[in-house]
């Protein structure tokens, strides 16, 4: 006879980001993402994908020692988008401080079959509107994939980052 399966919490550790929380594949590098964020953001790029439209999203968390920390994320609804742009008016006026620290946004169009993985020059306008607006560094993602971002705060501080688990193996975000 097989047992029943049983739900059990998931260990906090393995899910949470922090200096003080064990090295994940989340929790390393420029660039965290905290449970609650990555299963956001991965439903942020689902909702792109099954629309043929950017999405996007205020990023919230914090910064110790040159780590960004996403904790939680927004979604931002926007009355204009297609598969290369949206609307920056409305996540201008929602994402800022104290609650806020910057904004994310997919990136679904492809080039030949490869995704866009860079900050494209009208993302750069929304980007420094955001900071004379808010008189902040700002931290800025773009999602080029189901579980990749390119991530960037300030002007000095920018690195790839994983927010999910490719296709496969995506039981836990």
């Amino acid at each position: 006879m097989l047992a029943p399966l049983v739900a059990t919490p998931r260990r906090g550790s393995a899910q949470d980001v922090g200096p003080d929380q064990p090295e994940t594949r989340f929790n390393q590098g420029a660039f965290r993402f905290a449970a609650q964020a990555r299963a956001a953001l991965h439903q942020l790029w689902k909702t792109s994908i099954e629309a043929k439209q950017e999405r996007v999203a205020c990023l919230g968390g914090h910064i110790e020692n040159s780590v960004v920390y996403i904790t939680h994320v927004q979604p931002v609804e926007s009355t204009r988008a297609d598969s290369a742009n949206i609307s920056a008016i409305a996540s201008l006026e929602m994402c800022g401080p104290p609650a806020w620290f910057g904004t994310v946004h997919t990136h679904i169009a492809t080039f030949q079959g490869q995704p866009y993985t860079i900050f494209s020059a009208p993302d750069r306008m929304v980007m420094t509107l955001w900071r004379q607006r808010w008189k902040e560094s700002g931290v800025f993602c773009l999602l080029y994939s189901e579980a990749d971002a390119n991530c960037e705060f300030g002007y000095a501080l920018t690195s790839r980052a994983s927010y999910g688990y490719s296709r496969g193996n995506n039981l836990l975000f």
